[in-house]
């Protein structure tokens, strides 16, 4: 009797606590999993990100996805990280004031992204590695770490840099040349130096009798030969010399980089006048509506252009760009592009879910999404073209990146390594001695010889 009064007691007792557990499951059960998504809130906005946030919750019906997308990112997230709790999912560039990316690679704190290139994106049979543009992978952003070969960190936008002008004054005869000035009112695109500064040449002579024509080339400011130089390097000499000059290596004499620096140097005699005076940080926008008032035909810059000189762009304007010019015909041209990168955080505890959520992006819903409300931003992925367009972007802008998409535009990327020297200013030396070459004050040797001693001093920090 004893005994099963024992027995009631633990039967109405497991009856009592049953109902809490399980009600403990079904609360468990319904709780989501979280991903936190940080980035920058930049010339593209966060409106895609928010349309990707409620299609990802659509497809993974289990997750919450936390955004935090803000102009100043860095500020709300560096404590987060430092904690050990930071963001699962970054959008951040390198290269910004607070170098938080940089810092992240230098300690180790990115998850390793090769396996995933070879996952399929969300929803298709196409793995990510046959998604992104191959061009914009394997350099030392998408692997920052010297001499090894995994990926740490993917490009999700790009912009292009090369030569910008109007579209409705160039037309295109493949460099085959031609007699004529213009053909229809227009001039025709010069494929390399020779034909470039030719055409100089032939706007001279033309100005004499009409005042009105266009000069060859200005600049905004000397600052955006940055990526002229080591496009034109590269063009002349090849890429590994390109890696030299990075590593500031003793190349600025041999002959097929000086002839880079002559043929800069050779613009003098071609340039918008007032481009010098303007070339500053309240002048620079004169020299880009040059372009854009039929003043100068081409000028070096980047794909923000656009954006940056809308309100005095008249409806109707037709943007064009190009690689920058070979030293040969046939010879290769080289683009330039900045990316800004994604990645995940080493210390995410949800490392399969972020991975999950960056093959979306890359799928044709993600890529739909920040196309249609991206604000004119590029993802370098093989069908991004077509989606653009498909999303009404401006055909002009969209044809700028064809060299990229179609595979014959040589992509260049990589920058000098960092580095300082008493009495050095690198980007004084390299790009904005052009000023005084174009005002007379210097010549192209004297700015060999400054590179020469600049980038000695440089190397021995290293």
């Amino acid at each position: 009797m004893k005994r099963t009064k024992c027995l009631i007691a633990f039967l109405l007792i497991l009856a009592v606590i049953m109902p809490v557990f399980a009600s403990g499951n079904s609360e468990k059960a319904t709780v989501k999993q979280v991903l936190k998504v940080a980035g920058l809130k930049g010339a593209y906005g966060d409106e895609y990100w928010k349309q990707i946030e409620t299609a990802f919750e659509t497809a993974y019906p289990n997750v919450d996805v936390q955004l935090t997308i803000e102009a100043q990112v860095e500020k709300t997230i560096t404590p987060q990280i430092q904690a050990g709790a930071g963001p699962d999912v970054l959008y951040l560039a390198t290269g910004r004031k607070e170098q938080l990316t940089e810092t992240m690679i230098s300690s180790n704190a990115l998850v390793n992204l090769t396996n995933l290139l070879t996952k399929k994106v969300y929803n298709e049979d196409v793995t990510l590695q046959d998604r992104i543009l191959p061009s914009i992978m394997g350099n030392g952003v998408t692997n920052p770490y010297a001499g090894d070969d995994t990926n740490y960190m993917l490009p999700l936008f790009f912009s292009s840099n090369g030569l910008f002008f109007n579209a409705d004054l160039i037309y295109d005869n493949n460099g085959n040349g031609t007699e004529d000035a213009k053909v229809d009112g227009k001039y025709e695109m010069p494929s390399t130096w020779d034909e470039f500064l030719a055409l100089g040449k032939i706007l001279n002579t033309e100005r004499t009798t009409n005042a009105a024509t266009p000069y060859l080339f200005t600049y905004p400011t000397a600052g955006y030969l940055d990526t002229m130089v080591p496009a034109s390097i590269a063009a002349s000499a090849g890429e590994a010399t390109v890696k030299q000059a990075f590593n500031y290596e003793p190349i600025w004499e041999t002959a097929e980089v000086k002839r880079v620096f002559e043929n800069l140097g050779a613009i003098k005699d071609y340039i918008l006048p007032t481009t010098v005076g303007n070339a500053n940080v309240d002048g620079f926008r004169n020299n880009q509506q040059a372009i854009i008032d039929g003043k100068a035909l081409f000028m070096t810059n980047g794909d923000w252009v656009k954006g940056e000189m809308a309100d005095t762009t008249p409806s109707g304007f037709n943007w064009g760009s190009a690689p920058f010019l070979a030293f040969s015909n046939g010879g290769e041209r080289f683009g330039t592009v900045n990316t800004e990168q994604i990645y995940i955080n080493a210390n995410t505890k949800v490392q399969s879910l972020a991975e999950d959520f960056i093959l979306f992006l890359y799928s044709q819903t993600g890529l739909e999404l920040i196309a249609k409300y991206g604000n004119g931003a590029f993802v370098p992925a093989k069908t991004y073209d077509e989606v653009a367009l498909k999303a009404g972007m401006n055909a002009g802008a969209v044809a700028g990146y064809k060299g990229y998409y179609d595979g014959t535009a040589k992509v260049l990327i990589g920058s000098f390594a960092a580095a300082n020297a008493e009495g050095v200013n690198w980007k004084q030396t390299y790009c904005e001695t052009m000023d005084s070459v174009m005002n007379g004050s210097k010549t192209v040797n004297d700015w060999i010889q400054k590179l020469k001693t600049d980038s000695a001093k440089l190397k021995a920090t290293l």
